[in-house]
């Protein structure tokens, strides 16, 4: 049986991994059921969601903004996501590695809006603009109900101190407020603070991951409670969150493992 072939790449941000697809004219659009085998661990590539590279141009949520390149990106369910501070670095190495860009400093569009990633030696430093701090709310992580402050990263986070994050059960889907979170929350546990923190993560679209940017943004900025610097430990390695008065700086690594060809029947 034939079907569609695929070149792609393989990255990840602190174990936060991602299969990159190059759509530079936006003509060959990837579907929910591509999207979902391409990310299937055991059948397909394997990946916490698809970063697609299009220019900004030829995407229909890129109008305004002043950017080459757009990062259209999938959760590994299919799901549309709005950012991602993991995927956003990777893509940004992508670009580097292929030579779509050569500037040490330069713009990615997103849904979310413009995010200006910055080189910093192996590491790439991603404005993530200010955190939007909502109420609290609450969560059922297995038999445990939590806690947590809804933050926004340009999508949605529920950040939950906990006293030891080996109790709390990430298998399960979390049960939470659906009006509150119509589109489902990424929901993080975490240890320490306020300069130096533990988080683990459940990312909507895909369950528990090694890491998550935007997450470790969130829950950062709920540990420092203002401006500074704060060290995030997850289980992929290590990130760097600091929040100014003007915004929120993402400081971590993003590495490009393989490049080949696949065919989703």
């Amino acid at each position: 049986m034939m079907g569609r072939v695929i070149d792609f790449a393989k990255g990840h941000g602190t174990g936060n991994d991602f299969i990159v697809v190059a759509d530079v004219d936006g003509r060959r659009p990837l579907t929910t059921a591509e999207i979902v085998a391409l990310c299937d661990r055991r059948f397909g590539v394997g990946g916490d969601g698809v970063l697609r590279v299009i220019r900004t141009a030829a995407h229909p949520e890129g109008g305004g903004q002043d950017a080459e390149w757009f990062m259209d990106y999938y959760n590994a369910d299919g799901s549309i996501a709005e950012m991602c501070g993991n995927g956003v670095r990777v893509f940004a190495r992508y670009l580097l590695d292929e030579g779509l860009v050569t500037d040490d400093v330069f713009p990615v569009a997103t849904r979310a809006g413009l995010r200006t990633v910055t080189v910093s030696g192996e590491d790439l430093t991603v404005d993530m603009d200010r955190p939007v701090f909502g109420g609290e709310s609450k969560v059922t992580l297995g038999d445990r109900t939590l806690v947590g402050t809804h933050v926004s990263m340009g999508n949605p986070h529920l950040v939950c101190p906990v006293d030891d994050l080996d109790a709390i059960d990430l298998s399960r889907e979390p049960v939470y407020d659906e009006t509150l979170f119509p589109n489902a929350v990424n929901v993080e546990v975490y240890t320490g603070g306020p300069d130096a923190i533990t988080m683990r993560v459940f990312e909507r679209g895909v369950g528990e991951t090694l890491s998550c940017g935007t997450g470790a943004c969130a829950a950062a900025a709920v540990a420092l409670g203002g401006n500074g610097t704060c060290v995030v430990t997850i289980p992929g390695g290590q990130v760097t969150v600091t929040v100014t008065t003007e915004t929120l700086l993402l400081t971590g690594p993003a590495v490009i493992i393989a490049h080949g060809t696949t065919t989703i029947v």
